[in-house]
């Protein structure tokens, strides 16, 4: 979703700033169950824009995110899966004023 902030520079000066929250891709499918590593590309509308981020399941750990910031690289380390089965797993993106933005990653079994 984009948004606009208005910024007040001086006295008769103002300027528009795009707020939005891009994050690509959003679903990462058979990822291997030994564990792997997803990238996604996080991109906001100005370089002080704040996102952060909240890794919903324990399996998953985010890596080389920073806010605030545009066109981040941001690592998606998933673990191995012992669990015997599927299983999904998801990373939530947010920043003000803009809707999340959530990042699905399906994990094969374990081919026992």
């Amino acid at each position: 979703m984009r948004r606009a902030l208005l910024v007040h520079h001086g006295l008769n000066f103002e300027r528009t700033i795009p707020v939005y929250l891009s994050v690509n891709p959003t679903l990462f499918n058979n990822v291997d169950y030994n564990g792997d590593t997803c990238v996604v590309s996080v991109d906001v509308g100005c370089e002080t824009q704040e996102w952060s981020y909240n890794e919903d399941d324990a399996w998953l750990l985010v890596t080389g995110a920073s806010s605030p910031g545009d066109n981040a690289s941001v690592s998606i380390h998933v673990a191995v899966n012992d669990t015997g089965s599927l299983r999904q797993g998801t990373v939530t993106f947010s920043s003000p004023d803009c809707d999340d933005v959530i990042v699905t990653i399906n994990q094969l079994a374990n081919p026992v």
